[in-house]
């Protein structure tokens, strides 16, 4: 008994000294801080022109695997937008934090928590679990467990 004991220890000692480490790197992140401002047309959303002023203090992360490999990556942190009908002065500012979760090609896959997406013919506010598919401008949403809002509809 002692001699099977003495050697599942020893053997068991040499696994943690000889086996690999794990070899995935790091998370890489970006910080994305600058504030920008854009004029959505009204041809493609709302049917007015709407001025968006985006207030932005987030970061990206990315996770890969062995040998440097993407995996997966997300975003987070702080973004508020203020809409603007150009036509009427109407003003609507909405917190869009996320977070998203990117594929391996940076395509966004899932969100959740508030979102901002513009899709032709309509600026959405959603809230709750949605799974993006690519769009015209972008991705939009093809499956939304939660609360849609159109807000062309609030700034007219």
């Amino acid at each position: 008994m002692r001699r099977a004991v003495a050697a599942l220890t020893c053997t068991a000692a040499l696994l943690v000294f000889i086996a690999p480490s794990a070899s995935a790197e790091p998370p890489f992140q970006v910080r994305i801080s600058d504030p920008f401002t854009t004029v959505l047309p009204g041809s493609d959303f709302c049917g007015f022109d709407v001025q968006a002023d985006v207030e932005q203090k987030f970061k990206i992360i990315t996770f890969s695997g062995h040998r440097g490999t993407l995996w997966t990556a997300m975003t987070v942190g702080k973004i508020k937008v203020v809409l603007t009908n150009l036509e009427t002065g109407e003003t609507l500012a909405v917190n869009i934090p996320g977070p998203g979760f990117l594929d391996a090609d940076g395509n966004t896959l899932t969100g959740t928590g508030p979102w901002l997406v513009f899709v032709p013919g309509q600026l959405l506010f959603l809230v709750g679990h949605i799974t993006f598919e690519a769009g015209p401008f972008g991705v939009q949403p093809s499956v939304v467990r939660g609360r849609s809002l159109d807000l062309c509809e609030a700034l007219a």
